[in-house]
């Protein structure tokens, strides 16, 4: 059997903000309750390697992001724009950071953290991740944080959900950083698969 390595590095928003959103999203028929994320995070940095070093941990931390500078999208390859193949309502649908958010820079640091374990060993010929691009899964990075899963019945133009978010929503607190290291076991059959990524 082989073991499959994953490296997840992500800021928890608080409880409180996670039932602010899911009342808003729910009281003003945005969308179906039962498919709102309960445990909203925002994903800092996701690895497929071994790094020598690191280690998990959870730490208290402060960090506020303003909404103003955030947008709904469907979370799939390009789904920053609207496409007729890509329905919200039968998707998974987040929150983007935009680059000019003025949070971006602390997100920025927290990603560091983990990209310093990014040795040449770690990464054999791939390009170090930075701030745009990551090392390893999907090749740019932005930062983005689920919100609702499939079937929601979320409108189609994401912007009008948008608009009563940034409204509403002034702000979001995050008040942990997490970093996980699972290590699952594979049938060698995904040996190639595993390698590829």
């Amino acid at each position: 059997m082989l073991r499959a390595i994953e490296i997840w590095a992500q800021l928890w928003l608080c409880s409180e903000d996670c039932n602010r959103i899911m009342d808003l999203l729910s009281t003003e028929g945005l969308a179906k309750r039962k498919r709102i994320v309960k445990n909203m995070h925002l994903t800092v940095y996701h690895g497929r390697r071994s790094m020598p070093g690191l280690l998990t941990r959870v730490e208290p931390i402060e960090l506020v992001i303003p909404t103003a500078e955030t947008r709904f999208m469907v979370m799939a390859p390009g789904g920053e724009n609207p496409r007729a193949d890509l329905e919200p309502a039968n998707r998974k649908v987040g929150i983007r950071i935009q680059r000019r958010n003025p949070a971006r820079a602390a997100i920025d640091e927290f990603r560091d953290r983990i990209m310093f374990y990014e040795t040449k060993t770690v990464l054999g010929s791939r390009a170090p991740s930075n701030h745009n691009r990551n090392a390893f899964g999907a090749r740019y990075f932005q930062p983005h944080m689920a919100v609702l899963r499939a079937g929601s019945g979320i409108d189609g133009d994401l912007t009008k959900v948008g608009s009563v978010f940034r409204t509403q929503i002034g702000a979001l607190r995050f008040d942990r950083f997490s970093v996980e290291i699972s290590i699952r076991k594979v049938p060698e059959s995904s040996e190639s698969s595993l390698q590829s990524d």
